[in-house]
């Protein structure tokens, strides 16, 4: 029995079967593996096909043994493909145009977050008294002028998560794009209630628009991208008396029971179908109850495949959402007042 190929047979197939499946029951048994092998498939193939090659070098495919850890190889490299092709539906949910170019030299060599060299990062400004109220400023080091400007809220259900975390493919895209991101802690629970997050995330808010100049940002062309517990954030604050704001993404977002209490910029909500945190149908119901009365649009896409987190790393869907995030911005500014 070839356990050198085994091993990683069986780790890949499990990530596989996530991937491919919406299994809730099993928390973070599937929630991880899925995550990472949804947004990594090349290189689990990668693995599998060294290990493969190594098994067939060594004769260890000649046994009965050997030749059925080898068939279960080949049918995951087949799951790495169905997945592969649902990454890239992406396009097609999200209207990209098919004229744009996919950075393959770094989805295939190199997924994991890195800022090239033209993008200069500014670490933990504070905008407030205490932990965690600090932001991180990025621009492209040619420092553009008058440039759209986006706020990042990390998710983590409220309770975890990091500035740095999440949406580094979305923001390193966007600035080479020419704007300016800032991406923000906020405190966390059990150490303070929601009323002092929420108070966070407009400080924040008030601290880019006050200071962003400084970088070559637009204080009149703000836009809020929250993920996870971040996006309710971003909605809610605009509820709370945040003005200005042009427009919002929310990304694999909890909405709870979130209502338009203030009207509402531009919205685009996108949503992974196999999400195990938050159901594809409270999304979209969310959707559907901010468009009731609002004179802007709110838009949904359904990511075929997509999980939780998907933008964790340089992958085929992180890349298309960009390329979609960067279109809204584009479009919104076109709406503001």
């Amino acid at each position: 029995m070839p356990i050198g190929l085994l091993v990683p047979v069986v780790l890949v197939g499990w990530g596989t079967a996530c991937a491919l499946t919406s299994w809730r029951r099993l928390g973070r048994i599937a929630r991880v593996p899925a995550l990472v092998t949804n947004e990594l498939p090349f290189l689990a193939g990668y693995l599998l096909v060294a290990s493969s090659a190594l098994a067939l070098a060594q004769g260890d495919l000649e046994s009965v043994g050997g030749a059925i850890v080898g068939v279960a190889a080949l049918v995951v490299l087949l799951g790495l493909v169905v997945i592969v092709r649902r990454s890239l539906r992406a396009d097609s949910a999200l209207h990209n145009p098919k004229s744009m170019r996919r950075p393959w030299h770094r989805i295939l060599k190199a997924p994991l977050p890195a800022f090239r060299r033209d993008v200069v990062r500014v670490r933990n400004l504070s905008y407030g008294e205490g932990p965690r109220r600090n932001l991180d400023i990025y621009y492209r080091r040619d420092r553009p002028t008058a440039a759209p400007v986006v706020v990042h809220l990390h998710g983590g259900g409220f309770h975890s998560g990091n500035k740095s975390r999440e949406a580094r493919p979305l923001i390193g895209h966007l600035v080479g794009r020419g704007m300016i991101c800032a991406s923000a802690n906020y405190r966390l629970r059990p150490h303070v209630g929601y009323d002092e997050q929420l108070a966070d995330a407009l400080a924040a808010i008030e601290w880019v628009r006050s200071h962003v100049q400084e970088y070559g940002g637009d204080p009149e062309r703000i836009f809020l991208v929250g993920s996870s517990a971040g996006a309710y954030l971003s909605v809610d604050a605009v509820n709370a008396g945040a003005t200005g704001i042009a427009g919002i993404v929310g990304r694999y977002g909890y909405y709870g029971g979130l209502v338009a209490e203030r009207p509402q910029p531009p919205i685009l909500v996108i949503h992974g179908e196999n999400d195990l945190f938050v159901r594809p149908s409270d999304a979209r119901a969310f959707v559907e109850r901010m468009r009731t009365g609002s004179r802007h649009p709110v838009e949904y896409v359904q990511l075929p495949g997509g999980h939780h987190d998907y933008d964790l790393y340089e992958s085929i869907r992180s890349n298309a959402i960009s390329i979609a995030v960067d279109r809204f911005i584009e479009s919104s500014s076109s709406l503001i007042a």
